[in-house]
């Protein structure tokens, strides 16, 4: 069984199972580890469930040899740090709170396997390998369900932890797997209210970065009722869009669309990822409160300007990391921008500008490109312009650094002050406009600009930039 050879070509997973075996415990192969398998997706984690030994007794005999991660040991996990093997023993939980984490946990080394495979979320997890004797144990048909590509509850305790509704959100995008009904009517009575931000941005996160067909996620979602509680995805249901530029339906469809674009052109940096996948997500945001019909078709004039607060509002609820949530909301904000400039041949000046109000034009590019594959047609001229015109300036990945600086004007005798900022962002506007690209020029003009008396009142006047 191929399961045992990859055991096998694991020295330390061979070495840690010999000493727990040697010890009276039972080693099982779990979760997402013989899930993967069965999918025919490599897997370089490992999951151990061992039954007869309590943590502290595994703790003792790995610890000559491996260092243990404490991280999760109240809920019965233990890691191996430096390997991605996690280490666990069964469990029972009880709940003792409406919070998603308030659970007491109570080891139970020697529960039988049939209750301790009880508390998996979904059939797929609900897989065990039992090393020893070299067997499959799948009391809740997952591997039928797998080839089949269906998502089903294990029980009746799933409702015992919400989250794992969202766990179900990323599984659909990851394995394009459908819900069962039984599981969708199940998820329609939980809630989301009382999960942690931390725990549903994780989630959304997985969907992002792992999902092969996010679109099967947000649909999930939607099937579940639970678009509702992030009401600005659940306000892109049935928004309608001009169906010559937009056939494929309603902004949700598109949106989910976009996604699925990028899943098949991630740029494989997680923090791009996340930016990308967050800024495609929340792009269209402001259409719901733009849309309107007349003669002339349906339109959502300033839905990019509009949209601004309601994503920020959305991501700073999921507690998205600021760097992401900055960059997500900028490029949102201008995903328009690559297909207008393409439309006019913007000037060089004017991609300049850009890149100082974006930084990352690259990023932006790829937006843009997601945008219009998720819509009319796969556009590559829009973003291969745009992609060259940027990289031929130099302000791919970073606007333009500026020449001119503080301790210029400071050569040229003026004493340090709180219109310094003022008076190098107009320099530095005119470096992007194209009037100089030396220092020598931009020494000679800033010498010219703070000797004239109507620029400097004009500094005076002009309000400080945030």
């Amino acid at each position: 069984m191929e399961l045992v050879s990859i055991i096998e070509n694991h020295r330390d997973l061979c070495d840690i199972i010999r000493i727990l075996h040697a010890h009276g415990g039972h080693c099982y192969l779990v979760g997402g580890t013989v899930r993967d398998h069965f999918l025919s997706i490599p897997s370089h984690n490992f999951d151990l469930e061992v039954f007869n030994l309590p943590s502290a007794r595994i703790i003792e005999l790995l610890r000559g040899c491996y260092e243990i991660d404490m991280v999760g040991k109240s809920y019965g996990i233990l890691k191996i740090h430096g390997l991605d093997i996690d280490i666990g023993v069964p469990r029972k939980e009880q709940k003792c709170g409406s919070l998603h984490s308030d659970f007491k946990v109570q080891e139970e080394p020697n529960l039988p396997i049939e209750e301790a495979i009880k508390r998996r979320d979904f059939t797929i997890n609900a897989v065990y390998f039992d090393i020893k004797n070299q067997r499959i144990i799948d009391p809740f048909l997952g591997i039928p369900d797998l080839k089949k590509r269906i998502l089903r509850h294990t029980s009746e305790r799933f409702g015992e932890d919400p989250l794992r509704v969202l766990r179900g959100m990323q599984f659909c995008a990851r394995f394009n797997l459908t819900a069962d009904p039984q599981t969708i009517a199940y998820c329609q009575g939980l809630s989301c209210q009382r999960l942690s931000a931390e725990r549903i941005y994780q989630e959304f996160a997985k969907l992002f970065l792992k999902g092969v067909k996010p679109s099967a996620g947000l649909q999930f979602l939607k099937h579940t009722g639970w678009t509702q509680f992030f009401p600005e995805i659940h306000q892109l249901i049935g928004v309608q869009q001009d169906p010559l530029r937009h056939p494929e339906g309603d902004v949700f469809e598109h949106t989910c669309k976009t996604l699925d674009v990028l899943a098949q052109s991630r740029t494989g940096i997680e923090e791009d990822d996340l930016t990308l996948g967050f800024a495609l997500l929340c792009h269209d945001f402001g259409k719901p409160a733009t849309t309107f019909k007349d003669s002339r078709g349906i339109h959502s004039y300033w839905h990019e300007i509009v949209g601004i607060l309601p994503a920020r509002n959305f991501m700073e609820r999921l507690r998205v990391p600021k760097s992401i949530l900055l960059q997500a909301l900028t490029l949102a904000q201008y995903h328009l921008e690559p297909r207008r400039f393409f439309k006019r041949k913007a000037s060089d000046a004017d991609l300049r500008h850009l890149s100082y109000r974006v930084r990352r034009l690259d990023l932006l590019a790829h937006l843009a490109y997601c945008d219009c594959a998720g819509r009319i047609n796969n556009n590559e001229k829009i973003r291969d312009w745009f992609l060259d015109k940027a990289k031929a300036l130099h302000i791919l990945k970073a606007p333009q650094k500026a020449i001119i600086q503080g301790r210029h004007l400071i050569e040229l005798g003026m004493n340090p002050s709180r219109d310094f900022s003022k008076i190098l962002l107009k320099i530095y506007f005119a470096q992007l406009n194209g009037d100089f690209s030396t220092f020598e020029d931009g020494f000679a003009l800033t010498r010219k600009l703070i000797t004239s008396p109507q620029f400097m009142a004009d500094m005076k006047e002009a309000p400080h930039s945030t």
